[in-house]
């Protein structure tokens, strides 16, 4: 496995690693200043398989290629906007909007013991099941919505969906009477349905299930 990149690293000859901003099992999200863009900050994804070998190195590009088409075709106000990918140093980087605020994870840790107000629940309803609705009408699972994965962004306190990174394991095109699905096992247990986990199967009703659950 490579090395995080250092701070003050350059991508591309634009993008300077300010942070290492989180680390999973499929990649590593750092946060970085884009000087093609007056210094504006973005989120750079670097997509980091665990395990080695040239077949998994071809799946795993495969993989990266389809999540950056699934990116770039979600146009939403609530969900980072992706700006491009590229391959340096044979890996494979992401670019995304930043996004300034809270997870939710985060602002229940803040108030512990309390529970949002019904007030609350609806508003947060209200905002974000449009934007699983237009995720779903482009065939587009997220599969793995929880509180880590929504942001209270600061400049308009309206929740935004983060974290596509599901899609590298699946593709769900939504059919008139069908539902195509390839299994996976993405999900995080006490918020994905069970039947999600146990056969990896996913469907528009998994994640209204796991937005109940948050």
């Amino acid at each position: 496995m490579q090395p995080a990149l250092a701070i003050g690293a350059l991508l591309q000859n634009r993008y300077r690693i300010v942070r290492l901003l989180g680390q999973g099992g499929f990649g590593r999200t750092y946060l970085t200043k884009d000087q093609g863009r007056f210094e504006e900050e973005c989120v750079i994804k670097e997509f980091m398989p665990t395990t080695g070998g040239d077949r998994f190195s071809s799946k795993a590009a495969q993989l990266f290629q389809r999540e950056a088409e699934i990116l770039y075709q979600i146009s939403h106000p609530q969900i980072p906007q992706f700006r491009a990918s590229f391959e340096q140093d044979q890996r494979l980087f992401l670019v995304q909007d930043h996004i300034e605020g809270m997870t939710y994870r985060e602002i229940l840790n803040q108030r512990p013991g309390q529970a949002f107000s019904e007030t609350e629940v609806r508003a947060f309803l209200g905002q974000l099941l449009p934007v699983l609705a237009h995720i779903h009408a482009k065939g587009i699972i997220h599969r793995d919505i929880s509180p880590d994965n929504i942001i209270l962004r600061r400049s308009d306190q309206k929740p935004v969906l983060i974290d596509f990174g599901v899609v590298k394991e699946v593709v769900t095109r939504l059919q008139t009477g069908t539902t195509a699905v390839q299994a996976t096992t993405v999900g995080k247990a006490g918020y994905a349905p069970s039947e999600q986990l146990q056969s990896g199967r996913a469907y528009t009703s998994s994640d209204m299930y796991a937005l109940e659950v948050a």
